[in-house]
């Protein structure tokens, strides 16, 4: 009888130190996601990424219309067998002269963004697409689907002014 109570003693001790460590925590994960009902999910690496445009000498905009070196970046799309095609919508602040284009600078301070210049968004060949416009179809398959773009700065007024010149745009996919 003592033995058996030494053993329920001991247990119990045992149980009340792996309770003190489960209590000592050194750091917290968040896990977030969502279920959805939609023939495709889109990598965690494409929902908010940064496409570098680099930096770019202000006497390589010679004209209205020039563009810089573009810079291209993917949107991953996994897909399951029933998706079969979609297009991407971006939208965003328009630029004041070319209302089709990413408005740099927002958000800036007065001043210190750059001026006659906003970013043209496109497709991998380069055909623009403008603010709240559908891109041309992309052709799904299941699995791994990366939908090519690229940004690049084009020159919108007479002359341009050196500063900051970013841009945000948010996406929406299309599904067909």
């Amino acid at each position: 009888m003592a033995k058996i109570k030494f053993e329920r003693l001991a247990g119990l001790a045992f149980a009340g130190m792996l309770s003190q460590a489960a209590v000592a925590a050194d750091g917290m994960i968040n896990f977030n996601g969502q279920i959805v009902d939609t023939p495709c999910s889109i990598s965690p690496a494409s929902q908010n990424m940064t496409v570098p445009l680099g930096n770019v000498r202000r006497d390589l905009f010679t004209a209205v219309g020039v563009k810089a070196t573009p810079a291209r970046f993917n949107i991953d799309l996994n897909c399951g067998a029933s998706a079969k095609g979609a297009t991407v919508t971006f939208s965003g602040v328009p630029d004041a002269n070319v209302i089709d284009d990413l408005r740099v600078g927002v958000g800036e301070v007065a001043g210190a963004a750059a001026t006659g210049i906003a970013i043209e968004l496109g497709d991998s060949a380069g055909t623009k697409i403008g603010l709240g416009s559908e891109s041309g179809q992309y052709t799904l398959v299941q699995g791994d689907n990366p939908l090519k773009f690229q940004a690049v700065y084009v020159q919108t007024l007479p002359a341009v002014t050196v500063g900051t010149a970013n841009a945000v745009s948010q996406f929406t996919v299309n599904y067909k």
